[in-house]
C-alpha cells in the first residue's frame, strides 16, 4: 500500500464538521490513510450543494440516506469534489497518484456490480455511496474514497485540467442538471423549457437546454440568480414570490403556452405542482429537487397528469459513465459555467454559506477553494 504522509503531507488538517444539525464547525482532524482497494484524493475544489444545506437542517430524507449508508454525526461533509489522487491502496488499477479526478456524488458502493451498474446506472447503485454523508466528505484538504467507490472515480480530460470550480460542480450539481435535461427529458430544439429554481442545478440546467436549442423560461425569486440565467441563454424570466398561487400562469405567459418541459430544482410542492401545471398535453417534468422538513410530499394533481398524457421522472445526480459526454461539453466551450460559480469560500466560511442559502441570498454555487 502507498501511503499518505510522503510529498511534505501533514498529518492533519482542518475540516469543517456537521456536529449537530444546523451547526459546522471547522475541527483539526486527522489525515485519513488508504486501505486495500481504495484511494486518497487531495481536493481542489468542493461545491456546497442545496443536499448539504438539506443534511445540515436534519432535513428527512438526507438524514435517512446518512443513517442507511453508515454515515453519523461528526461527519466532514461535501459531496461535490474534484481533487487529484494522492496515494492508493493494494489492488487499485483504475487511477494512479497523480490522476486528476472529479468523484461523481452518487457513486457505486459495490465496484459496480449490482444490476444498475452494469447498466451504466451507479448513480443508483444498490450499494450508494455519497460523500458528505456515508462516509467523511470534501470539506477538508483530503478525502478517502472507499474501495467499493474506487471504480467511479473520473480522470478529468486535459482541456479542462485548471476548471477545478467548474469541475466539482459537475459532481452533483451540473452532472443532475445534465441528466435531467439530457438523459431524462430529452429537450430538443425549439421546445419550451421551464427551469424552477436557479440555483447550482438550475443555472446549469438553463445553460444546457439554451445550448440545446430550446427557449428556456427560469423561474426564481432572486433577481440576481435571474440576471444570470439571461447571461446562461435564458429566453425569459419569471420573478416569483415565496407563496404565489399564480406560479402557473406566469409561466404560461412567459413562455408564449404551456411548455414541452417543465425541470424543478426546488423540492418546493406548490412550485412542483405550479410547474407541472404548466406542462403541454404529452410533455415531460423531471422533478430534482430534494424537499424539506415540514414539506416532504408533492400533492400530486394525478387527474392532469393523466388527461394530459404528463410523463413525470426523477433525476439524481450522474452515472460515472456519462461523464465522457458532458466532458465533451465543456471541453469543447458548448457552455460555460462561470455564472453558476456565485462565490469560491474557505472551509472555515461553511457555516456562513448555509445561513445564506437558509435566506436565498445566493446566486449560484459557493465552492469551497482554500482548506487551510
Amino acid at each position: 500500500m502507498k501511503k499518505a504522509g510522503g510529498r511534505g503531507m501533514s498529518n492533519r488538517m482542518p475540516a469543517a464538521v456537521l456536529v449537530e444539525f444546523g451547526k459546522v464547525e471547522v475541527r483539526e482532524v486527522p489525515v485519513p490513510q488508504v486501505g486495500a482497494g481504495e484511494a486518497l484524493v487531495e481536493v481542489e475544489a468542493c461545491g456546497v450543494c442545496r443536499s448539504d444545506w438539506h443534511l445540515w437542517r436534519g432535513d428527512p430524507s438526507l438524514v435517512m440516506y446518512m443513517e442507511w449508508s453508515g454515515g453519523k454525526l461528526p461527519i466532514i461533509m461535501g459531496h461535490e469534489v474534484v481533487g487529484t489522487v494522492v496515494a492508493v491502496g493494494n489492488g487499485v488499477n483504475g487511477v494512479q497518484e497523480g490522476d486528476k479526478v472529479v468523484v461523481p456524488a452518487s457513486s457505486t458502493g459495490d465496484s459496480r456490480n449490482c444490476l444498475f451498474c452494469r447498466n451504466g446506472l451507479s448513480n443508483i447503485c444498490e450499494h450508494l455511496w455519497i460523500p458528505g454523508f456515508g462516509t467523511d466528505g470534501g470539506y477538508a484538504r483530503y478525502m478517502r474514497v472507499p474501495a467499493g467507490s474506487v471504480a467511479d472515480l473520473v480522470k478529468v480530460p486535459e482541456a479542462l485540467q485548471d476548471k477545478s470550480s467548474w469541475l466539482a460542480i459537475t459532481g452533483c450539481g451540473m452532472g443532475t442538471a445534465f441528466n435531467a435535461v439530457v438523459d431524462k427529458a430529452q429537450v430538443q430544439p425549439g421546445e419550451k423549457v421551464a427551469v424552477t429554481g436557479v440555483g447550482g442545478v438550475g443555472l446549469s440546467a438553463v445553460a444546457i437546454a439554451a445550448q440545446a436549442g430550446a427557449q428556456v423560461i427560469a423561474v426564481d425569486v432572486n433577481s440576481e440568480a435571474l440576471e444570470r440565467a439571461k447571461n446562461l441563454g435564458a429566453a425569459g424570466t419569471v420573478q416569483a414570490e415565496r407563496e404565489d398561487p399564480q406560479l402557473t400562469d406566469k409561466i404560461v405567459e412567459a413562455a408564449g403556452g404551456p411548455v414541452d418541459v417543465a425541470i424543478d430544482t426546488t423540492g418546493n410542492p406548490q412550485v412542483g405542482v405550479g410547474a407541472l401545471l404548466a406542462v403541454r398535453p404529452g410533455g415531460r417534468m423531471v422533478l430534482s429537487g430534494l424537499m424539506v422538513k415540514g414539506a416532504e410530499t408533492l400533492p400530486l394533481p394525478a387527474d392532469a397528469v393523466v388527461a394530459r398524457e404528463v410523463t413525470l421522472r426523477g433525476a439524481l445526480m450522474l452515472a460515472a459513465q456519462r461523464y465522457v459526454t458532458l466532458f465533451g461539453m465543456l471541453s469543447r466551450g458548448d457552455v460555460n459555467l462561470d455564472p453558476v460559480i456565485y462565490r469560491e469560500i474557505s472551509v472555515h466560511q461553511v457555516q456562513e454559506a448555509f445561513q445564506a442559502m437558509s435566506e436565498f441570498e445566493n446566486a449560484g454555487r459557493f465552492v469551497v477553494t482554500s482548506f487551510d
